[in-house]
């Protein structure tokens, strides 16, 4: 193997407030592949960031330290050998025999051993897969969970198992190996601990020698991380070759994680470093809780008591180290789910209706000739094409829209797009990635989405489809992020274009097609969440959902009444009845106390995603679409215009046309 320097980093769950602030550092310093670098440095377990000299991947670390990133730089090196095969085992008072065919090796208590359990048969990957496209679904993607170490245990049971046992020296070489498969070794020396499952021998082994050894490292992500030469194939696990290039790569997964024993961990906290954070938390604390302490010498003073506090828990964690901590663990439930959808009939939407000035003309006519048989409206009717004021009316109709989508393309135009953070008040245009705020999911496809629209169609006598009911989420706000910040959408009213379109039949379950000889179908469409977006709206403080000051005091004096002792205090005679003067007393307290409490609410600094939304508003437009050019959205309402001024322009033509002959008759 090459002597370059692996950069190996232990990756976080969930992804940190200062990331964005790293990867932008991580690119533009030191030119690693932003998407690559997220991918590598959010998630479960060890994954590889870089490789090259050691020189320049110093300074990457040092950004990783401050980022406080564990991570490792490693030369690893070439496997001696690789482990033997475990034919038999003996438990004895201090020390374990494990022997091979032509190999036997005693481990003794206070061994240092590392453990690798993994799974050959790729099922635990599959089901990290299912787990994080659920916790993605219902948590969104700032608070993925990936899957729990018991469960990774008992994955790794059902499916293959192997255990490889690497016996290491002080200095944690690698002096011996055993590889311990499921029914191929003699399970009666573990004695009482034995078992009649294979695959359960095989975990008493692991239980077995945690106990005995000194010093015990367990491994279980094989086949989770992206680390040099250890990829598990699952794509013919049943092949001999497969399995033995699994074999290979499980060896190479070994003999890196006892190198990374060997390498200096970064950053490994001390005392002083471990006081110190301790500290500034503290302090921090202290310092929010009272805003006034942060003049100079107050601060010196909180600091220095931060520091005597911390002390005092690093001392408690020293006395007892195996206690653990009591805290208060509150239900965690992920993303909220979302207010109910609401469901409308395809006639009662605007769209259906006026969706072209030629349908509402037909519509009328139709309307007027089937339901009126009066001879009187058939006179004014036929005197109202003749006289051409018919056709006028569909030319003024046919002009409107054709100028409304005119002044749709001017109003795109003429609005430059802002940035997420200097987002004024009015009419904005902003693009940037859409971020579900609801644990919002698209009923027939099951697509985790921040909009979706689903129509259903059902098939008439005469083979047409016809729509029978439109269902979306536009009562359902969701995020709009750049690299700048993030503000809320409210789709209510909006004119979305989504990106994503299906099609099914009813029964269909996600993705999978049935058949197409129903009598029903939908079409669903979709706005993906971390889809890249284009937004026009009205951008507006958010009103409050909170109740207002009047209801909060009647709330507060109906309290007061119900509370006897605390209603006493403005008794000033003593005379155990509150008059009126006190009840005004207290009235103007109550009001002075919940004044106080809203001008604190008004002063907290919120998330600009908390307090603006960008909407509609009356006589402002309301456009989302997945299009990354501004230049194709102005030339469709362009295209869309054209149409229709054509059509005006026939319109007028025969309107004259008409009102010539009518006058000539």
């Amino acid at each position: 193997m090459s002597q370059a320097t692996y950069l190996i980093v232990e990756q976080k769950q969930k992804a940190p407030e200062s990331l964005p602030e790293l990867l932008k550092e991580l690119s533009g310093k030191y030119k690693l592949d932003i998407y690559q670098c997220r991918q590598r440095l959010v998630g479960r377990g060890l994954s590889l960031l870089a490789k090259g000299g050691s020189e320049s991947l110093e300074k990457v670390s040092d950004l990783l330290q401050h980022a406080d990133y564990t991570h490792w730089l490693a030369q690893p090196s070439k496997p001696e050998f690789s482990p033997f095969k475990l034919r038999s085992i003996n438990l004895a008072d201090h020390d374990i025999h494990l022997a091979g065919v032509e190999k036997k090796v005693i481990l003794s208590k206070e061994d240092r051993v590392l453990a690798v359990f993994a799974d050959l048969s790729g099922s635990l990957a599959e089901k990290s897969v299912q787990q994080l496209l659920s916790s993605h679904a219902y948590r969104g993607r700032d608070d993925i969970r990936h899957i729990e170490e018991e469960k990774v245990f008992k994955t790794i049971l059902q499916g293959q198992p192997i255990l490889d046992l690497y016996i290491l020296d002080n200095n944690n070489s690698v002096n011996n190996a055993v590889r311990i498969f499921p029914g191929k070794f003699d399970p009666k020396g573990l004695g009482e601990k034995a078992t009649l499952s294979s695959k359960q021998n095989v975990a008493k082994v692991l239980e077995v020698v945690r106990e005995y050894a000194g010093e015990f490292h367990l491994h279980t992500d094989f086949g989770l991380v992206n680390l040099p030469g250890c990829t598990l194939r699952t794509d013919d696990p049943g092949n001999p070759d497969t399995i033995r290039k699994n074999l290979i790569s499980l060896t190479r997964y070994g003999w890196l994680m006892c190198d990374l024993l060997q390498t200096e961990k970064r950053p490994i906290p001390s005392e002083v470093d471990k006081t110190d954070s301790i500290a500034a938390t503290v302090t921090a604390t202290m310092m929010s809780m009272n805003p006034t302490l942060m003049a100079a010498e107050e601060a010196g003073e909180l600091n220095q008591l931060g520091k005597e506090i911390a002390e005092e828990i690093n001392a408690a964690d020293r006395e007892n180290p195996n206690e653990p901590i009591k805290t208060s663990v509150l239900p965690d439930p992920g993303l909220p789910a979302p207010p109910p959808a609401k469901k409308t009939s395809a006639w009662a939407r605007p769209s259906f209706w006026f969706g072209t000035a030629g349908s509402i003309s037909v519509m009328l006519l139709v309307i007027i000739f089937d339901n009126f048989d009066s001879p009187i409206l058939r006179k004014i009717v036929a005197n109202a094409f003749a006289t051409g004021a018919i056709p006028l009316i569909a030319a003024g109709f046919l002009l409107w829209y054709g100028f409304y989508f005119l002044r749709m393309k001017r109003q795109i135009e003429n609005t430059p797009t802002s940035r997420v953070r200097s987002v004024a008040m009015g009419m904005v245009e902003v693009k940037g990635k859409a971020l579900r705020k609801y644990a919002l999911i698209s009923p027939m496809t099951h697509t985790p989405c921040v909009y979706y629209r689903l129509t259903k169609y059902r098939r008439e006598k005469n083979n047409q489809w016809k729509v029978s009911s439109v269902s979306s989420s536009d009562n359902v706000p969701f995020l709009l992020e750049d690299n700048t910040g993030r503000v809320g959408i409210d789709p209510a009213g909006c004119r979305v274009s989504a990106g994503s379109k299906e099609e099914g039949t009813p029964g269909q379950v996600g993705f999978a097609r049935m058949g197409n000889d129903s009598d029903d179908k939908w079409v669903e469409e979709t706005i993906i969440d971390g889809t890249l977006i284009y937004v026009l709206g009205y951008a507006a403080v958010k009103r409050d959902d909170g109740p207002t000051m009047t209801e909060r005091k009647v709330t507060a004096l109906r309290e007061l009444k119900r509370n006897p002792q605390k209603l006493q205090q403005f008794d000033s005679d003593g005379d155990g009845k509150i008059s009126d003067s006190e009840w005004d007393a207290a009235r103007a307290s109550v009001d002075g106390q919940i004044t106080r409490e809203l001008l604190a609410e008004k002063t907290e600094r919120k998330k600009q995603e908390e307090h603006i939304v960008i909407g509609k508003r009356q006589g402002h437009p309301l456009i989302i679409t997945e299009t990354h050019s501004e230049d194709h959205l102005t030339s469709r309402y362009f295209y869309y215009s054209i149409p229709l001024f054509i059509a005006a322009a026939l319109a007028t033509a025969g309107a004259i046309y008409f009102f010539v002959n009518y006058m000539k008759a």
